[in-house]
């Protein structure tokens, strides 16, 4: 029988989610918006130290509307209709500097709510 190895990872402080599928974009402007997410967290020197972000790629986020769509977690922020200028702002602001981009948000879970929200 062939023993099953346990993977490693490296540390990060956020994982960003960006649905790729077609309900909720038309061509390809998910998966575009992923492969620019590579390149601008590259530039941003966001893809290792303390700061460190991941990217995935889903092919549903369960919204089928208004994309490109992505999910910060841990926070459990979701940004709708994002575009270049958006996701620059996005990884400035939040990704890097910690704080949601609000009018840009459409859902945050329970992550992102405390208890001064009435969430315990």
């Amino acid at each position: 029988m062939t023993e099953v190895v346990k993977p490693g990872m490296m540390n990060y402080r956020r994982h960003v989610l960006v649905c790729v599928g077609s309900k909720c974009t038309e061509n390809g402007a998910g998966l575009a918006l992923y492969e620019e997410l590579k390149s601008k967290l590259e530039a941003a020197d966001l893809q290792r130290g303390e700061l460190r972000v991941i990217r995935s790629k889903v092919y549903c986020l369960g919204t089928c509307m208004s994309g490109p769509l992505l999910c910060v977690q841990p926070e459990g922020v979701w940004y709708y209709a994002v575009d270049s200028e958006k996701l620059d702002k996005i990884i400035d602001q939040h990704l890097r500097g910690g704080v949601p981009v609000q009018e840009y948000i459409y859902h945050q879970g329970p992550q992102a709510d405390g208890p001064e929200n009435g969430h315990r």
